[in-house]
């Protein structure tokens, strides 16, 4: 990197080829003849005079397109491409009235090519038929104008072919030949000519890589070998802020003195002029040579050399010329075509006649009425927006290219509509697979990128059009005074490309994988298309195998652009869509690349149509994914390719969402939602009509293809859990396979087989229950099938989970199975006409597994804080197990085989298990199963006071009889303390009524007075305590709202009120008999007397009952509470 210090700020980076860069230069002597021929090698003359040839010849019209598509990183990176002969023509336009300019300009994002068109040569010549397009517009609105003597030819005259023959003679005296060794001995002279030939042969080799001889083009025509370059030497100029990529050819020699230099060969007669100035310094300051060896003849003659540095040019006698004007001009002529040219993809002419003043800018391509194909740019063109679109992808990564897709989708969109798919077929075929890879990453995951768009959607982050392109310019040229353009800072350079661009690609994903399968479906058609003009094409060729060597010789050459496809396959693997000889690759494995991303595509619209519950269409997206897939698989093997890591990947990302899929429609009940559903499986449009088109080409039978049972559209439950499970397995062999980088997907993987298997266990298990509550003996065999089905679905269910340690669905898994046994033990309930039977054992047999399960589970989580819940609910279900158990055990007493005490010892045990796993119910007061918690709590309480209270009646033993009523009234009153009188005032009563008749039992077994006497006030007190429960069942009755005091509740209430009435009775009765024979206590004998009259005195049948008997039972305290305080 070098400054010029030429009152310009220049940057120059040269890339050199791989050979000496520079010939070793030798200064010619005085008076040197340079008329003569060069004796030493006539080769080396050739090549040098091709080489003066190719730096005189720069009207290649392909020049910039060539050299781009050789450096296509530098494509909208510099501002610049083009020949260093074409900068040195524009940039001495104001210092030449009479010079003429004819290029070619193209834009491609910030980049502009310019080339030179030779207006003569195409235009003019009436033997070519090419350019009649250009022609008729040049003839009509140039010439009109100018005469056609003032288009110059080619300078051919005499004395440019002498100037041109003596600067080739120069240059192969200048070079300083190889030293060879001279031996005295006569007899080495054979030896001596060899070593000079070996020596002289390898300079030539030398020499022959240097002007890249072998990219000399002998056809013009052969415009598209795009890949090569006549250039020596790349050049990146930084010029005032402007980046070029220049191809330079400048000889550039150099000795021990003057290290980089470069010759010119000068007539003495003819001055040097301010023209010959500015090129000189521009080339050196391009190439950064510092130093210019100017050697002066007459006549052929050498007279002398003149070394002049680069900087001191511009200064120099003769041929001055002020800096700041070639930087000016330079600046303003490209912030002229940036700000003009701004249409990519068309051709623009740039145009300056003799004598003009103002340089003109045409837009060729809206001017001229022609076909895009009658254009001969079209192909470079749109071969240079495919390479631009494909460096961007395949050189970012996806943040970056999330962010440039509306810049790389605008440069593919550009190269579609350019290329006729019927003329251009393998590159549009590339080009409209990019696109679709734009849209929808081969490298597809379940969240990657399927999470990627927003379901806010930009109206145009999808639009394809290019509204820019649609507004043609009322102007038919623009142009600008050759004058402005030297002044300062006429036209401020920008630095940012001014060219317009789509939005980025955002949005739904089924709008993205849509779109992404009709730029696959144009791949598809285009591929038909050169299949087709390959078949004729070889079918005319047969017979003529010579010609159609030399013709696919030149075919070949026309187009060496490697297009590779853009996907993450190509990033890591050879996958190319069009390979080094630039063909298409062949059919069927092109055919298996489409349908894989048609595949994947079809995989982002299952998943969107997930997500928005459209099963039926989730079903036939499934169905053509799985299509495209087994076609790609069966071409592969017919192509004698196995199936890649891509493929099978893919393939387990569309099985475990079909298992999705499938889990969900087997939740659906609706008659609605499943005729929804089964539309939606049977609707095709044209793009999906058109893939399975080529599927059905390949021999891929949707009905009977190995996965036609994962999108089978049925209302099956048990079939869709079916699917879904074999489809969870299906893509957990595949994962497990893939490597251990797949470790979180197979975790997720088995994780969702687990609960699928969940799923079916509890659909059989309710199918179960259904069957339990209506059995029938001839259905048992199919109820235990369904037992059977849900105990391996929970199992395998079980073992899943297992392999990934998921502790909290094992738990839950155990506490279902547990809830199976329990079913499992009502089927063994012994029912005989209709009449249920001692408790069996078999149903013991399936509480105690049905224990086992929940205790198991309970095992895993309880030291375990974060799966408290899960501990909870196993605790809940246990309690209530055990309770159940319990209860059928103390209903349904199997006293047939087990003793009386045996049994009410497993009902206490029973029971008390199922307290003890309802504490941490009872222990979180926040618990919504905390007031149910206190009622099953209250309610074991009660059945075990119960289960006491019958015990004790039946025991003789006193010492038992105690600890058994001792132990019957705890419970009573542990139930009390649990029940609400206001929520539950009949079970509160139900508890008072059999406590007072605890005590009215040890009454009926007193003998001696005091005893009766003590157990009747007792009893008396304990009635007096139901006197709230009354007024509450009171409250009942005189409520408007009808569900307070309902049939039920009012017929219960009834027969308990009718037994306190009673039990008061019998209390009040055996205090008067006892009162009455007691002399001393005659007042006392009246009031209990009284107190038995109210109690007789109330009508049970009335509709007052309750609130008779309230009154009742609070006189009878009054006279209670006034005796006992005497």
């Amino acid at each position: 990197m070098v400054e010029s210090s030429a009152s310009s700020s220049s940057l120059v980076s040269v890339n050199s080829p791989s050979t000496f860069p520079f010939f070793k230069c030798t200064f010619l002597d005085k008076d040197t003849d340079l008329n003569e021929i060069p004796i030493w090698n006539n080769d080396f003359a050739i090549l040098l005079s091709y080489w003066l040839q190719q730096r005189a010849n720069h009207d290649d019209i392909f020049g910039s397109f060539r050299w781009a598509n050789a450096n296509t990183n530098s494509l909208g990176e510099v501002d610049l491409i083009t020949d260093a002969e074409h900068i040195k023509k524009l940039l001495k336009v104001s210092f030449n009235k009479h010079s003429q300019i004819s290029m070619i300009v193209h834009r491609l994002g910030r980049t502009i090519l310019l080339d030179e068109f030779d207006v003569h040569s195409h235009l003019l010549r009436l033997e070519k038929n090419e350019w009649t397009w250009f022609r008729d517009f040049f003839l009509d609105n140039i010439l009109r104008n100018i005469s056609v003597k003032h288009i110059y030819k080619k300078n051919k005259t005499r004395d440019e072919l002498i100037r041109k023959d003596r600067l080739v003679k120069f240059l192969c005296q200048s070079v300083e030949l190889p030293h060879l060794t001279r031996l005295n001995s006569t007899n080495n002279d054979e030896c001596q000519t060899s070593t000079n030939e070996i020596t002289a042969e390898k300079l030539l080799q030398q020499i022959k890589e240097l002007v890249n001889a072998n990219n000399y083009i002998d056809d013009d025509h052969n415009h598209t070998n795009l890949t090569s370059s006549p250039f020596q030497r790349t050049v990146n100029w930084t010029f005032e802020n402007m980046k070029m990529l220049i191809g330079s050819d400048l000889p550039i020699f150099g000795d021990e003195q003057h290290p980089a230099v470069s010759l010119r060969l000068r007539d003495m007669n003819k001055p040097i002029n301010v023209l010959t100035g500015i090129d000189c310094w521009l080339d050196n300051l391009m190439c950064n040579v510092p130093e210019l060896a100017m050697c002066y003849h007459v006549d052929g003659i050498v007279q002398s050399y003149e070394i002049v540095k680069t900087e001191e040019l511009p200064y120099r006698e003769g041929c001055e010329f002020p800096p700041d004007i070639i930087r000016d001009l330079a600046t303003n002529l490209l912030s002229f075509l940036k700000a003009n040219a701004t249409k990519e993809g068309h051709t623009y002419w740039l145009f300056k006649g003799p004598d003009d003043d103002i340089v003109k800018l045409y837009d060729l391509t809206s001017l001229c009425d022609t076909n895009r194909d009658d254009n001969p740019y079209t192909l470079p063109v749109a071969t240079l927006f495919y390479k631009m679109a494909h460096n961007m992808v395949s050189k970012s990564d996806h943040e970056t290219r999330s962010k440039e897709s509306g810049t790389i989708r605008t440069l593919l969109k550009h190269c579609l509509d350019m290329l006729n798919p019927e003329k251009f077929p393998e590159y549009h075929c590339a080009a409209a697979y990019m696109m679709s890879d734009l849209y929808i990453d081969d490298n597809v995951s379940e969240q990657s990128w399927t999470s990627d768009g927003s379901d806010i959607q930009d109206p145009d982050s999808l639009n394809d059009d290019l509204p820019f392109e649609q507004d043609n310019d009322s102007h038919s040229y623009t142009c600008v005074d050759i004058k402005t353009l030297t002044q300062p800072q006429q036209h401020r350079f920008r630095k940012h490309p001014d060219v317009e661009r789509l939005a980025p690609i955002h949005g739904n994903l089924d709008k993205r994988a849509t779109e992404a399968l009709k730029y696959l479906v144009e791949a598809l058609r285009s591929n038909t298309i050169h299949r087709r003009v390959q078949a004729t094409t070889n079918s005319d060729q047969t017979n003529e195998q010579d010609k159609s060597s030399s013709t696919t010789t030149i075919n070949n050459e026309k187009s060496k652009v490697i297009v590779p496809l853009p996907y993450q396959g190509t990033r890591h693997s050879s996958k190319i869509l069009i390979d080094n000889k630039n063909h298409l690759t062949n059919d069927k494995r092109l055919k298996s690349i489409i349908l894989h991303k048609a595949a994947a595509a079809y995989f982002c619209l299952v998943d969107r149509n997930e997500k928005e519950k459209n099963y039926g269409s989730c079903l036939r997206y499934l169905r053509l994914a799985l299509n495209c897939y087994s076609a790609e698989l069966k071409l592969q093997s017919m192509d004698h390719n196995n199936s890649s890591t891509e493929c099978k990947k893919l393939l387990s990302y569309i099985m475990s969402i079909a298992g999705d899929c499938r889990l969900m429609i087997a939740h659906v009940t609706s008659t609605e939602e499943e005729e929804k559903h089964r539309e939606q499986y049977y609707i095709m449009n044209d793009v999906d009509l058109e893939i399975q088109k080529v599927i059905d080409e390949v021999g891929i039978n949707a009905n009977s293809s190995e996965f036609a049972w994962v999108s089978e559209f049925t209302t099956n439950i048990d079939r869709n859990l079916f699917a879904s499970v074999h489809a969870y397995e299906y893509a957990i062999n595949i994962v497990r396979n893939l490597g251990d980088h797949e470790k979180k997907r197979l975790h997720l993987l088995t994780k969702r087989f687990g609960n699928v298997r969940n799923e079916m266990g509890v659909y059989w298990m309710n199918k179960c229950a259904e069957a339990v509550k209506n059995l029938d003996q001839e259905a048992a065999k199919e109820i235990k099938d369904q037992f059977r089905k849900s105990f391996e679905s929970f199992d395998a269910g079980i073992q899943a989970f297992e392999k990934i340690n998921d502790i909290s669905n094992i738990a839950l898994l155990h506490s279902n199975l547990g809830r199976l046994m329990r079913y499992y033990a009502q089927f063994y309930v012994p029912i005989v006409n209709g009449i249920r039977q001692e408790f069996s054992q078999q149903e013991r047999q399936s509480y105690q597994k049905a224990f086992d399960y929940y205790l198991r589970g309970l095992k895993l989580v309880e030291n375990r804080i974060d799966l408290h819940e899960v501990y909870r609910t196993l605790s809940w279900e246990l309690s209530n197990t055990y309770f159940t158990m319990a209860t059928s055990l103390q209903d349904y007493a199997p006293l047939s085989t087990m003793s009386q005490d045996d049994i009410e010892k497993e009902i206490i045990d029973c029971m008390t298990r199922a307290l003890k796993y309802l504490d941490v119910e009872l222990n979180t007061s926040s618990s919504d199963r905390y007031s149910l918690a206190k009622y099953r709590a209250a309610t074991i309480h009660h059945r075990l006071a119960s289960l006491l209270h019958n015990t004790f009646r039946a025991q003789n033993n006193v010492t038992r009889r105690k600890r058994l009523r001792a132990l019957a009234s705890l419970h009573y009153q542990k139930a009390l303390e649990l029940f609400s009188p206001n929520d539950n005032p009949l079970e509160y009563l139900r508890l008072l009524i059999e406590e007072v008749a605890l005590t009215d039992f040890e009454l009926q077994n007193a003998t001696d007075n005091p005893s009766r006497l003590k157990y009747s006030q007792q009893g008396l007190r304990a009635s007096f305590q139901c006197q709230e429960c009354v007024g509450i069942i009171e409250q009942h009755r005189t409520s408007s709202d009808p569900d307070d005091y309902n049939e039920t509740f009012s017929q219960e209430a009834q027969r308990l009120l009718s037994i306190l009435n009673g039990r008061i009775q019998t209390f009040l009765k055996e205090m008067v008999k006892i009162y009455k024979i007691t002399n001393n206590k005659k007042v006392i004998y009246e009031d209990y007397k009284e107190m038995y009259s109210i109690s007789l005195r109330i009508n049970e049948t009335s509709i007052t009952f309750s609130k008779d008997l309230y009154d009742a039972i609070e006189r009878l305290k009054k006279i209670y509470e006034k005796n006992n305080s005497d």
